[in-house]
C-alpha cells in the first residue's frame, strides 16, 4: 500500500531543501495495525545535522561517491546529491525508497539512485568514496553488528560520516568509533520547537 506524500521544506545552514514526506496520519494508521514502528517517515534531528555538516565541510562530498545507510527519507544523501560525483540512498523499506525515488525525480537528480538494501548487507555493496549515516545507533542489541559494518568500510579505506543526537544510550557505541575519529562538529538542531544537540564524526584510518 503506497503513502499519501507531500513536500515539505527542511531548512540545512543558510539554505534549505524541499522532499517528499509521507503523510503522518497515515503512517501511524498503518504502522498501528501492524504493530511496527516506521522511524524511517519522519525527517530527525541528527540528518539535518549532518547536512549542516556538510554544507560546511564540502570537501568531504564534492566530486565524490556517496553511500548512505539505513536512510529513512535521505535528506543528507539528497543534498550530498548537489555537489558528489553520484550518490545511492538505501533502506530496508520499500515505502522508504518510493518517497525518496519522488524526491529525486522532483529535485530532478541525475547522479542519484534509491535502493532497497538493509544496512547489514552493506558490505556486499560497491565501495564508495564516502559513507554517510545519521541516527543509526539506538538499538544497543544491534551495535555490534553496526560497528562490524563500518570497520568493513574503514578497513577499505572509505571515509564514515555518521551524526547522531546527544542520547546516553548511544555513547558506549559512540566511544568505539573514537579510535577511528578524525573531526568531531558538535551543533543544535530546532525542530518541531524542540532543540536537540547533534554531533557528527568524520571517521578514518
Amino acid at each position: 500500500m503506497s503513502l499519501p506524500l507531500h513536500l515539505q521544506t527542511f531548512p540545512i545552514a543558510n539554505t534549505s531543501l524541499e522532499i517528499y514526506i509521507p503523510d503522518a496520519e497515515a503512517v501511524q494508521k498503518i504502522y498501528s495495525n501492524n504493530k511496527g514502528a516506521a522511524y524511517w517517515a519522519q525527517v530527525w534531528p541528527a540528518s539535518i545535522g549532518l547536512c549542516n555538516f556538510l554544507q560546511e565541510h564540502p570537501q568531504y562530498i564534492e566530486g565524490k561517491n556517496i553511500l548512505e545507510l539505513a536512510a529513512g527519507l535521505g535528506l543528507p544523501g539528497l543534498y550530498a546529491a548537489g555537489t558528489a560525483k553520484q550518490v545511492i540512498i538505501t533502506d530496508r523499506e520499500e515505502q522508504a525508497v518510493a518517497c525518496m525515488q519522488q524526491s529525486i525525480a522532483h529535485l530532478q537528480l541525475k547522479n542519484t539512485h534509491a535502493v532497497v538494501m538493509d544496512w547489514k548487507d552493506a558490505m556486499q555493496a560497491s565501495l564508495p568514496g564516502v559513507l554517510l549515516l545519521s541516527d543509526v545507533n539506538y538499538e544497543p542489541a544491534v551495535f555490534d553488528k553496526l560497528l562490524a559494518v563500518l570497520e568493513y568500510f574503514l578497513h577499505n579505506k572509505v571515509t564514515i560520516i555518521i551524526s547522531t543526537p546527544q542520547r546516553l544510550v548511544a555513547k558506549p557505541f559512540i566511544n568505539s568509533l573514537l579510535p577511528y575519529c578524525t573531526q568531531q562538529w558538535n551543533c543544535g538542531i530546532l525542530l518541531n520547537a524542540k532543540e536537540t544537540g547533534v554531533s557528527v564524526f568524520v571517521l578514518g584510518q
